[in-house]
């Protein structure tokens, strides 16, 4: 008997390992473009017993540094490390009024929620501020991989977006996928 419950243990704690990425223990560093990406340490049981919660109100908002972009800008690292390889990240951008970001495209795919405000997003290689499609909170929009995108924001505005690292932002039309 007890052997069927270890062996079931097991199995759930293999299965947990799997499909749930590892916690960090901290908001992380700013997102930095051309840094190396860090190999991520191996995830651990450990890892699973740490909950983590983050309050709006205790956000560390800096600024979004990244070449080719206007400044004004803010990013806040809610989870993870967006910097690091496959490591699932979560963070904020906040755009002032009438913000615009070039067109870009990412190695890995974004999910992005619109928290607040008026956000503005359109798919393509070039840049048509026609195609732009305007996006109000609780609005999601999913970015595949290796897909150029631009956009901005009408007004004050603040987006979630999570996804698997490195979080890079690589400026003009997308490759051939």
């Amino acid at each position: 008997m007890n052997d069927v419950i270890r062996t079931r243990a097991l199995k759930l704690a293999t299965v947990a390992l799997l499909f749930t990425p590892g916690l960090a223990l901290s908001q992380g560093r700013p997102i930095t473009p051309g840094r190396p990406v860090a190999t991520p340490r191996p995830v651990t049981p450990a890892d699973f017993e740490q909950p983590q919660t983050r309050l709006s109100t205790a956000l560390r908002w800096i600024p979004l540094e990244v070449p080719d972009f206007p400044p004004g800008a803010l990013v806040a690292i809610i989870h993870g490390d967006p910097n690091v390889r496959n490591r699932d990240f979560v963070i904020r951008i906040r755009f002032p009024a009438g913000y615009r970001f070039p067109l870009r495209w990412h190695e890995e795919s974004e999910h992005i929620t619109v928290l607040q405000g008026s956000f503005l997003f359109a798919i393509g290689d070039e840049v048509d501020e026609s195609m732009l499609q305007r996006y109000g909170p609780g609005d999601f929009i999913f970015a595949p991989a290796r897909v150029a995108h631009f956009g901005g924001a009408r007004v004050p505005t603040v987006i979630q977006v999570h996804g698997t690292g490195p979080f890079r932002m690589n400026m003009g039309a997308a490759p051939i996928r």
